[in-house]
């Protein structure tokens, strides 16, 4: 399966340059260069929060799926899907309560040229 970051045709689309995506989202011309390029592996949700506040779009407005399978849909496992899930779980001696916090990160096939 190859999931593509559109950032660059959503961009266009909307008129809007990368030093001006850079400047509303905060991130470097250098690092929406790499998202455009298909140079990075993976985006955050806060990325996709930010870029599609930016461009006003939906988060799957800036993904594309495209079946490496002659375009059959791959088969479902029952099996636990191989999502990282960050947790800082802090633990409080005085407290009972554990405070968590859970960060997720979907890992993107690089787009080859």
């Amino acid at each position: 399966m190859a999931v593509l970051i559109t950032l660059k045709k959503v961009r266009e689309a909307r008129g809007i340059s990368q030093n001006d995506l850079a400047r509303i989202t905060g991130y470097s011309v250098q690092n929406i260069q790499k998202i455009e390029q298909g140079r990075v592996s993976s985006l955050t949700l806060d990325a996709f929060d930010r870029f599609c506040k930016a461009l006003g779009c939906l988060p799957g407005d800036l993904l594309e799926y495209t079946p490496d399978n002659d375009g059959q849909p791959e088969a479902i496992s029952s099996e636990q899907p191989n999502i990282e899930v960050a947790d800082n779980t802090k633990q409080n001696a005085k407290s009972s309560t554990k405070k968590k916090s859970v960060g997720l990160v979907f890992p993107l096939e690089r787009k080859t040229a």
